[in-house]
């Protein structure tokens, strides 16, 4: 492993850019220093400077523009590494281009990547030459094709590098870090329970000049400052691999959001007794498992997975995400008391992952095989390839525990899905034996029964129909194939904190009058009977923030699906996210008045409802206490003909610990 200080300084310098210290031989930020120009050539003049995360559609794609630029763009900038790194490796690591990338070196073609939501990674080391400077160009294309998932979705296909770029620097002998842009190393846990767990560590070793039997690998398992275990081997395995095996006496469990304890794996390659790499992943042991008529159970206990679904895109940057970005999204999902996340409709960033698994938040992690499938070889090509990429590159991620397949796949075309569906059953289950599948579904189809668990999007009470059907339904399918393990993954309606109504009316979800106070209401009744039927393993609630989808023309922005919890730009909570937050959130005492934003009234005589996870509340108008009220079995509290006065109302709402309160004019 490089260790010289003086070197990492160098690197630095000459490439611009930030060195930071891993468990990688040595990884070099690109994240600077790049031009930017749209096509294949540009003048001075047409090209900009940008950092990474970038992506050119962040004003054109974001307010209902169709036609937001879908083409060619190139990224270039300069290389140059110092002679001190005569004889090293160098790889370049890509953590996501939408949607396919071409990479080239002083105009040398080296790879193309198809899929943009995934990382890859290409070596330089026969072309980046130490001490000459060299051009590094990725010609990134989100133009549309039918040939790499997703063809369509009612998202927005970002263009760009919004992910970041780096080079790792390693020895000729390595842990590999171009096995589909995995870590190369591979923690499988098996038989866990509150005695024991079996540990099998893997790693994938590379070398180009000198031989594999000259190295030895050890893992070390680290709880806090405890070493726990150590083991060795110099035994290869065929496909250049080493494994190491045992078995963990009385785990201290990661146990969700309760208690996501977690330990350190260290993998250790030592070459000619020398170390040369190492790894280090943070490893949580559970066990977990659905019934079809008790719902989901973690580490022996019931814990039913409530959650929402969550888009990589936001106002200001689109997909462009920062790390603070993630952060931001985790703590409005956390404070509403989620406990797990559907990351939709297609593979996520690794530091997201990662807080998850440090959060307790479990994650469903899926492919983008989205809406519609087409018999094309090169269709099947890709997903199989990124299904491949999805598990290989998150495997150890504690938090992951399924891969999800499908999304609302489309059997109305000619083309059926199914085999499809079967085959990427079986690579996932080849691929990683240790977690279940799953697909969410609109429909009633055979491949709803093909994986190990089923979840489906319903949207009774905003696309027709009435709430009270959502029930029903569940019900029926739930009789109709009793086997099935199901769940909910997609349910909502449609909010603008700009449009407020008195009336409780069902609107017209393709309309632009999209009033909270009908979200609130779906809400309340869905979660009434979602609750109420212990063996669905899920619910996700469709979604947690608004997002850009340029096709849409509803609500009061063109461009914006508005069904989420929360504002497009994180500013504002809507009602239901705080009726969530008193169903879901036990940890955090509040209390809040439903509908404050209509703050001009028009009737004298109404109902005020508040949500609150603190037991019974009062309420106060105008200094007058108006009595007491206790929660339901969704934690609402009702008030009903209380009287305004003309001109200006003061509303309190109070308990012994919290309170709310807000101001409503009755002209």
């Amino acid at each position: 492993m490089i260790r010289n200080r003086w070197l990492s300084l160098a690197i630095c310098c000459l490439l611009g850019c930030s060195v930071a210290r891993t468990d990688a031989a040595e990884v070099i930020s690109l994240n600077a220093g790049w031009e930017f120009y749209r096509g294949f050539q540009a003048s001075k003049e047409q090209r900009l400077k940008v950092e990474l995360p970038h992506t050119w559609n962040a004003a054109d794609g974001m307010f209902g523009n169709v036609d937001y630029y879908r083409g060619l763009c190139t990224y270039e900038r300069a290389l140059l590494l110092p002679e001190s790194c005569r004889g090293k490796r160098v790889f370049l690591r890509i953590e996501a281009a939408q949607t396919v990338a071409d990479v080239f070196l002083d105009h040398h073609f080296l790879k193309q990547h198809k899929g943009g939501y995934t990382a890859f990674v290409t070596e330089l080391t026969d072309y980046l030459m130490p001490g000459r400077e060299s051009k590094l160009e990725i010609r990134v294309s989100n133009a549309q094709t039918m040939d790499i998932a997703p063809i369509c979705g009612d998202f927005n296909i970002y263009g760009g590098l919004y992910r970041g770029v780096e080079l790792i620097v390693t020895d000729d002998v390595c842990i590999s870090p171009d096995y589909f842009a995995s870590s190369g190393v591979f923690f499988t846990q098996s038989n866990v329970s509150e005695r024991q767990a079996d540990l099998k560590v893997e790693a994938v070793l590379s070398a180009r000049r000198a031989s594999l039997d000259d190295a030895e690998l050890e893992v070390q398992l680290w709880d806090g400052d405890k070493q726990v275990y150590k083991g060795v081997t110099s035994r290869l395995l065929p496909g250049n691999r080493m494994a190491v095996e045992t078995t963990l006496k009385r785990p201290h469990l990661w146990n969700g959001v309760d208690d996501p304890h977690l330990y350190r794996g260290v993998v250790i390659l030592c070459h000619q007794g020398h170390e040369v790499d190492r790894r280090e992943e943070l490893i949580g042991f559970r066990y977990y498992h659905a019934d079809a008529d008790k719902g989901f159970f973690l580490n022996g206990r019931p814990y039913r997975l409530n959650g929402v679904n969550r888009h990589q895109d936001r106002a200001e940057r689109a997909s462009a995400f920062y790390e603070q970005d993630h952060d931001e999204d985790l703590d409005l999902i956390e404070e509403m008391g989620c406990n797990a996340v559907r990351l939709s409709h297609y593979p996520q960033s690794k530091y997201l992952h990662s807080q998850m698994d440090r959060r307790g938040l479990v994650a469903w992690a899926e492919i983008p095989f989205v809406n519609v499938y087409v018999n094309n070889p090169a269709y099947d090509e890709n997903l199989t390839q990124q299904l491949t990429e999805l598990i290989l590159q998150n495997y150890n991620h504690p938090s992951i525990l399924f891969w999800g397949l499908f999304n609302e796949i489309n059997s109305g075309w000619l083309d059926r899905p199914s085999d499809m569906v079967l085959r990427l059953d079986s690579l996932a289950h080849r691929l990683d034996p240790s977690r279940p599948t799953m697909g969410a579904s609109n429909q009633n189809d055979d491949f709803n029964g093909f994986t190990d668990l089923i979840a489906f999007n319903k949207y009774f009470g905003w696309y027709g129909s009435d709430m009270s059907e959502m029930g029903q339904w569940i019900d029926r399918e739930h009789a109709a194939h009793p086997e099935r393990k199901m769940g909910i993954s997609e349910y909502g309606a449609g909010a603008c904190i700009y449009q407020q109504a008195e009336e409780l009316k069902q609107p017209e979800p393709w309309g632009q009058w999209h009033p909270e106070n009908w979200q609130t209401y779906y809400h309340i009744e869905n979660w009434r009977q979602l609750q109420e039927r212990p063996f669905l393993w899920c619910n996700f609630i469709w979604c947690m923030f608004d997002f850009s989808a340029a096709g849409r023309r509803e609500g009061t922005v063109m461009g914006r699906n508005d069904k989420g919890l929360v504002t497009y730009d994180r500013k504002e909570k809507k009602d239901a996210f705080y009726f969530y937050k008193a169903n879901w959130n036990k940890k955090d005492p509040f209390v809040h008045i439903a509908g404050k934003r209509l703050s001009v009234r028009q009737k004298a005589e109404i109902t005020v409802m508040a949500f609150s996870n603190n037991g019974a509340a009062e309420l106060w108008v105008n200094g007058q206490n108006m009595g007491q009220a206790q929660p339901d079995e969704v934690n609402v509290l009702r008030w009903e003909n209380i009287r305004l006065k003309p001109g200006h109302n003061e509303l309190v709402v109070k308990n012994k610990r919290c309170s709310d309160r807000c101001v409503w004019q009755l002209r």
